[in-house]
């Protein structure tokens, strides 16, 4: 291996700089990446590719270590943070029972994968060669009555674009990424779910970004969430709400049963621990039934019959059933 020209084998000149060796080195890594390339020659070449950028950083690693002078170590607390990529942040959307019960949702997320054109280096081998336009090939521009170098185009007249037409020079391709996220049980809306390193791309020496999550649910044909509450609508005769007895509402779990009391005075009901699940220290909200009266639309011979003798019942137990109907008799009575 002692013939082997390593600079030669990077592409980079004898007086390179480490970094200029680093770029080498990732762009041909890419290229012959036996995963990448299925060129039976790609894993022998993958292995002089990685012994050339052993060999030729080596000098460059020594000459720091030359310099560094000798202490112990750094603590942890003392190392240097390592950088991180963007954090990124979506919305997703699930019914308000998915919210309650926990689901599995799939997430795009924007992705990215080297430019296969120019092998991850936004450069192409040959430039596009245009006459410039501002001053229109000459290499000069005149200003204030002198004729001045072009700043554009550096006096040459043309300029040459080296981008790679297929990632504008950015080395990349957008590639988005399907990603099942699980969403725990009872997750209210609003509240965000991390997702480690599936955010922005790792700087060099880096660690990538976060996803966050943040829930939203759409909306519900029965139930209005209110903090960790629900509130139902309930439609229920006017008979029940004045003999009382069992009633079916609905819940995020199915049908609960309660019991109305007789002539119910107020407008809702609240059953404890029926509403949006426990999470945590977090306790579970209450069902908040409000109930909505309805009168029949008409009344049979047998209906009136009952009634009128409900009626008759009444009247003869004023003071005790209802007050203000015996106090409103003594008024009646008053302007006889």
């Amino acid at each position: 291996m002692s013939a082997v020209d390593f600079h030669q084998v990077l592409g980079v000149t004898p007086d390179a700089s480490a970094a200029e060796i680093k770029r080498a080195y990732k762009r041909l890594a890419m290229r012959w990446h036996p995963d990448r390339n299925p060129d039976p020659r790609a894993h022998d070449q993958f292995r002089l590719v990685r012994e050339a950028f052993e060999r030729l950083t080596q000098p460059f690693e020594d000459a720091a270590a030359d310099d560094t002078p000798a202490e112990a170590p750094p603590s942890r607390k003392q190392q240097a943070p390592r950088p991180r990529g963007a954090d990124h942040r979506q919305d997703i959307t699930v019914d308000l029972t998915e919210a309650a019960r926990g689901t599995t949702v799939t997430v795009t997320i924007d992705g990215r994968e080297p430019c296969d054109d120019c092998d991850g280096s936004g450069q192409r081998s040959y430039g596009r060669t245009n006459m410039c336009g501002s001053c229109h090939g000459s290499g000069r521009l005149r200003r204030n009555g002198q004729l001045e170098t072009c700043g554009d185009c550096g006096g040459k007249g043309f300029t040459t674009d080296n981008r790679c037409p297929s990632c504008e020079g950015r080395g990349w391709q957008p590639a988005n990424r399907q990603l099942a996220v699980t969403v725990p049980p009872a997750m209210l809306p609003g509240e965000e779910l991390r997702i480690a390193g599936q955010g922005g791309p790792a700087p060099d020496g880096g660690d990538p970004g976060d996803l966050y999550l943040t829930l939203r649910t759409r909306p519900h044909p029965l139930f209005r969430l209110q903090h960790h509450d629900l509130h139902v609508a309930v439609p229920v005769s006017i008979f029940r709400l004045l003999a009382g007895g069992p009633l079916e509402v609905p819940t995020l779990d199915g049908l609960h049963e309660i019991l109305l009391p007789e002539s119910a005075a107020s407008a809702e009901i609240r059953v404890p621990g029926a509403g949006f699940p426990a999470r945590g220290r977090r306790k579970a909200g209450d069902l908040v039934v409000h109930l909505a009266p309805q009168h029949p639309a008409f009344l049979g011979k047998e209906q009136k019959a009952m009634l009128e003798m409900a009626e008759q019942f009444l009247q003869h137990q004023l003071d005790s059933q209802c007050p203000a109907l015996a106090a409103w008799n003594v008024v009646l009575d008053a302007h006889r």
